[in-house]
């Protein structure tokens, strides 16, 4: 295979040091310049009974045009001219699909001195490429990315599961799934990353180099780290275990000894992991921006049978990163260890599930043991789980893997934080295994309350529900069904679904005709997964002149946050008045009832770190009469950690993400959690430092 010194990379690490903050790269990694010079990948359509692979192959090879407008094909994912380029054997089916969904994919080199932009070259190229009969697809940048490197940390304690894996394994039931599988060599996990220590004492038994490939280097070993700890949390044993004790690892090394390689070679890695019907692929990495070449090459592997998974991204934004954003692709975000999203994972539409992400414990290069954090942390998790219920069910599909991951995931809050929630390997395994969905542990809760007790005709009777699982998260997407009960037992029928807030409402008009009397409000609950539950209440409808108590309490006031933290917000305001006795208070998140108190303060938990949340208080009476809402306060929590002061770098000091130090005159802002060493100075790794 030719060599080119240009070919740095293509993927940052999703991952972070063994202390607590991560990095995800730079707000200016990935911009629209962010690419090879002097390289392009080309896909050309296959064109039946015009040009074969062969022929193709042939008329790119020998083009005079090509070469005279300074062009040179130095690698074809297909590789029919082995003389020339990589070996990479596909056979006939792979190779079929393969070229079905992304065409006669080739690596193109161009003299960057002889075209004044990238986009003279790309217009050059596709006008030489149809003036030789060639149905161009796509042309493309080989984009690049930069690998976050972090220091290790040896533990030698030995134990079956090692006391700081515990919290995370325990978090996702891995134990109990155990119960059914530890998993089997038979399934196939194959790791895109930095490779894989094959000789570490924890991973020698399960990892395949025989299988494995490089397409960076000769060889796939890891000097970096990041693929070994991987492929640890996937599957090992002795000091540490794996989510499976028992699996095939192949290490399928896409980044280079510094972490770095090319979107082109992502596209090979799948096609290579595909090849040899690997079961999982796991790709703790970004490519960057939208690729059409890796798209296609993910829905070649996931047609063909091999389940992937990628990791949302280490920026904390609203939108996860690719590969994970491909459809095709079953997307995981990080949370910790109290279960609330990791503020560096990623979060947004097209999140699947999440795992244990945040300082997670596993197998590093040359026999050492480390924490990192990260969603690349995070996706092997996932992966694992997945490896288990492919040893339960060897024929399981991607489609029907990905929806059993989301349908027995844990709840954990909104979707749009958490996706379907945190992975469940018990529920999962028991599911891909034909056993069903253990219920016990996955139940709805369901309360139902209208804004008044005592209503008069011609009032609107207004119906709150609220879902929640048994743990108190939000459920939404659930069906929730409202019967009203008159006096004379006829019955009104309503169904609503709750929302993001866990709230399905339902409004109920009256006239002069309405029945007085005693009414009663069912609501029923039922969400796929989980066990039903219900909740009722009642309330009087009685005529003008009955002397009921109509008069709502005051509102009350001088409503303040009382304290906080990165996950709870106190609050305290001052009592209402009422005729006949102030029986509670209703705190408000939002439009959200958050918790009904009889005091004068409430605390709220389970919240987001460094997010802005507003809040009201209501009185209520015996009556069920309530009081116009208080003030609005509104209170951001705190975030995860908080920098630390500007300080001069000093090695042996572990820094956070955020930390700001000076060095040579600058001050820098620390890019990626870490403890500092001599050589590691701002200036001369600035992958963990930002120039302010």
């Amino acid at each position: 295979m030719k060599k080119f010194t240009s070919s740095m990379l293509v993927a940052i690490l999703l991952m972070a040091s063994f202390f607590t903050g991560v990095s995800f790269g730079s707000s200016t990694q990935g911009s629209s310049n962010d690419y090879i010079e002097g390289q392009l990948v080309v896909s050309i359509a296959e064109q039946s009974g015009v040009y074969s692979i062969q022929s193709t192959d042939h008329t790119l090879m020998k083009s005079a045009s090509l070469t005279k407008s300074g062009f040179a094909i130095v690698d074809s994912l297909f590789e029919q001219d082995a003389g020339s380029f990589t070996v990479q054997s596909l056979d006939s089916a792979v190779k079929a699909t393969a070229v079905e969904k992304m065409g006669l994919v080739y690596l193109v080199e161009y003299s960057v001195k002889d075209y004044g932009s990238i986009d003279s070259a790309k217009k050059e190229l596709k006008k030489t490429l149809d003036n030789l009969g060639l149905k161009v697809r796509y042309i493309s940048e080989n984009r690049k990315v930069y690998a976050l490197e972090t220091e290790t940390m040896q533990d030698v304690s030995v134990q079956a599961i090692h006391n700081n894996q515990r919290w995370h394994y325990d978090m996702i039931k891995v134990s109990q799934a155990w119960g059914v599988t530890t998993g089997s060599s038979s399934v196939r996990i194959g790791v895109l990353d930095s490779g894989i220590d094959s000789n570490h004492p924890s991973l020698s038994n399960l990892v395949n180099t025989s299988l494995g490939r490089s397409f960076v280097d000769g060889t796939t070993s890891d000097r970096h780290g990041h693929g070994t700890h991987v492929a640890g949390t996937i599957a090992s044993y002795g000091s540490v275990s794996g989510v499976m004790q028992n699996a095939t690892l192949i290490p399928i090394k896409v980044l280079s000894d510094s972490g770095s390689g090319t979107s082109y070679g992502i596209q090979q890695g799948i096609l290579h992991a595909a090849n040899i019907r690997a079961d999982v692929i796991n790709m703790s990495l970004t490519s960057g921006g939208y690729e059409r070449g890796i798209d296609e090459a993910i829905q070649t592997a996931v047609s063909l049978g091999t389940i992937v998974v990628a990791a949302t991204g280490n920026d904390g934004l609203s939108s996860i990163s690719y590969p994970a954003a491909y459809s095709s692709s079953i997307a995981v975000g990080s949370v910790t260890s109290s279960r609330t999203r990791s503020s560096f994972s990623n979060y947004g539409a097209g999140i699947d599930v999440m795992a244990p992400g945040s300082n997670i414990y596993s197998t590093y290069p040359n026999g050492q043991y480390t924490s990192m954090s990260g969603t690349s942390m995070a996706t092997p998790h996932v992966a694992g789980v997945l490896g288990l219920m492919r040893s339960v069910n060897p024929n399981l599909t991607p489609a029907a893997a990905r929806d059993i991951l989301r349908n027995t995931a844990q709840p954990a809050g909104s979707s749009n934080q958490y996706g379907y929630g945190i992975v469940d390997a018990y529920a999962a395994v028991q599911a891909a295994g034909g056993g069903g969905t253990p219920q016990p542990d996955r139940e709805t809760r369901t309360t139902v309350q209208t804004d008044k007790t005592v209503y008069q005709r011609g009032d609107n009777i207004n119906i709150t529900s609220r879902v929640t699982d048994q743990q108190g998260n939000v459920l939404q997407g659930a069906s929730v069904n409202f019967t009203l009960t008159r006096p004379n037992g006829t019955i009104l029928t309503s169904a609503a679904t709750s929302n993001s807030s866990g709230i399905a409402t339902w409004t109920i008009s009256s006239n002069v005709q309405t029945m007085l009397g005693t009414y009663q409000i069912l609501a029923e609950t039922t969400l796929s997964g989980y066990q039903p539950s219900s909740a009722n209440t009642s309330i009087q409808f009685s005529d003008s002149g009955g002397g009921g108590d109509t008069q709502a309490p005051s509102v009350p006031s001088n409503l303040t946050s009382a304290g906080k933290t990165s996950t709870s917000v106190s609050l305290s305001w001052s009592a209402s008045t009422d005729n006949v006795g102030v029986t509670a208070y209703e705190v408000y998140q939002g439009s959200s009832l958050a918790a009904t108190v009889t005091n004068t303060s409430a605390t709220i938990t389970g919240l987001t770190p460094n997010t802005t949340y507003t809040f009201t208080v209501k009185a209520r009476d015996a009556a069920g009469n309530r009081s116009a809402a208080s003030n609005t306060v509104t209170v951001t929590t705190d975030s995860d950690s908080t920098p630390s002061p500007t300080t001069p770098w000093a090695p042996g000091v572990s820094y956070k993400i955020g930390d700001e130090v000076t060095y040579g005159g600058a001050t820098y802002q620390c890019r990626q959690a870490h403890t500092s060493m001599v050589g590691w100075e701002p200036t001369i790794v600035p992958a963990l430092w930002l120039k302010k």
